[in-house]
């Protein structure tokens, strides 16, 4: 903790938030891995719009208990700045129990709706809505693996612990990518690409799962991650957590004072999904037909590239928040503030390099997930109008975790309100009813709420009123 309220800012803020940046950058890879595996199928065009509509979906979970990740990693940092090992060991273990009831509910939504959810409410068609129910069935149903893995990573970040976070997802990543491929290919026929893993399918004669096998293992692959991270946390020595039994019985006071600010947080980033959600609508009824789903392809890769960036953009921003709220606690008001600037800031720098390798190799990005033509071009399309705008949304995302941090999450939740609900939802609507909205035109209203975002978060941030914030 004491380089937390202590020695060089800068340095400081680096050292911490690095290792995040490359955890929450693995924790997107477990999609982009699937996305890849999973192209090479034989129905890969198919098989990789039916992840973009269940990648969205079991978003939803996941935002949802980040928002009591960061409720909780706020307070536990508050604490841990103030010294206060047992509320330190109280919130952390509460707050767990809190994410597996969470869990065990959108587990079974997952299991039971998800052919009306692909189909039904997002339009899935054919071939990609029998994928898509299947796959949304397993990663959905089995979210608890990582909804539990990245409330003991925000624990352990609350607590000045950026590398153990890393470890657990490079971890988990490397199995994903080898169980995934033996799992979707099994004893068949295998891509050039992962011919030399034949031999393992053939020896364990398992028959190809397909898009199936690709989600059985990255459920299996986090659930390892997952007891590992429960054993360093449980015999955790040296510091301010511990363990007490009597902690994992849920609580209701411990219980609301982590919703009272992890609510307008998890509200945030659902309203945020659900605008993500709101353009591919449009975009699966509008630029898609029965036999045609390359633009919703196309899409999704697009998507998976952007939730590279925005994971990113959150492990700066969980630097930020571990920062700012044991700063608080200390009563370092001045150097919480400068710490989020400085987060934003070395973000602001990584996404200028994101930025230049997207628009130049953006054909060969996209042409290792899927090299139909068509795909390629709507997704060079959609690279050049957003990518450029990622510094703006890289610093939205950074500020917004700066203020969960300090508690604050009600003024992020009435931010991102304001500028996506009350302009760009509008304004898209607008554009669609009178105007006939076109394909480029959607994608330059996204870049504008980025835009709009970072303008706003910039202003309330400077602002400076919520380090008043009581938690």
């Amino acid at each position: 903790m004491m380089r937390i309220v202590e020695g060089p800012l800068p340095r400081g803020v680096f050292a911490l938030g690095l290792p995040l940046v490359v955890a929450m950058a693995l924790q997107a890879t477990f999609n982009l891995v699937d996305m890849y595996i999973i192209g090479k199928l034989p129905n890969g065009t198919e098989a990789l719009g039916a992840l973009v509509i269940c990648d969205l979906v079991a978003m939803v979970p996941t935002i949802i208990a980040n928002g009591i990740s960061n409720a909780s990693a706020a307070i536990i940092s508050r604490r841990a700045g103030e010294g206060d090992s047992r509320e330190v060991s109280r919130y952390t273990w509460q707050s767990l129990s809190m994410v597996a009831l969470m869990s065990f509910i959108f587990g079974f939504i997952g299991i039971v709706f998800a052919d009306p959810l692909t189909g039904g409410v997002f339009g899935a068609k054919g071939e990609v809505r029998l994928l898509a129910s299947e796959y949304m069935a397993i990663i959905v149903g089995g979210s608890f693996t990582i909804l539990l893995l990245l409330q003991i990573c925000a624990i352990m970040r609350a607590l000045g612990d950026g590398r153990t976070p890393m470890f657990l997802l490079l971890g988990s990543n490397v199995a994903n990518f080898f169980l995934s491929i033996v799992a979707a290919f099994g004893n068949g026929p295998y891509p050039e690409e992962f011919a030399w893993l034949k031999p393992v399918g053939d020896a364990i004669g398992l028959a190809p799962m397909g898009v199936a096998g690709a989600a059985w293992s990255t459920v299996f692959s986090r659930g390892v991650a997952l007891f590992i991270g429960v054993v360093v946390l449980a015999f955790n020595r040296g510091s301010l957590l511990h363990l007490y039994l009597k902690d994992l019985i849920p609580k209701r006071r411990a219980f609301s004072r982590i919703m009272k600010i992890a609510w307008p947080n998890s509200a945030q980033f659902v309203l945020r999904i659900g605008i993500t959600l709101f353009f591919m609508a449009i975009i699966t009824h509008k630029f898609t037909s029965e036999t045609d789903s390359t633009t919703l392809t196309a899409f999704g890769i697009c998507m998976r590239l952007d939730t590279l960036v925005l994971f990113m953009g959150m492990g700066w921003g969980a630097a930020a928040s571990t920062y700012v709220g044991q700063n608080l606690g200390a009563g370092l008001v001045k150097r919480a503030q400068q710490a989020g600037w400085w987060a934003a800031g070395y973000n602001l720098l990584f996404m200028v390099v994101i930025v230049i390798a997207y628009l130049v190799f953006a054909d060969d990005i996209i042409k290792v997930f899927d090299d139909t033509p068509v795909v390629i071009d709507v997704g060079r399309e959609y690279i050049r109008v957003i990518a450029v705008t990622y510094a703006f949304l890289g610093v939205a995302v950074v500020l917004s975790q700066a203020l969960s941090g300090a508690g604050a999450t009600l003024s992020s939740f009435a931010i991102d309100s304001v500028v996506l609900l009350a302009i760009i939802v509008p304004f898209t609507l607008v554009m669609l009813i009178f105007f006939d909205l076109s394909r480029v035109e959607t994608w330059y209203v996204i870049a504008v709420g980025n835009v709009l975002s970072a303008v706003a978060y910039v202003a309330w941030f400077k602002r400076g009123t919520w380090v008043e914030k009581q938690i």
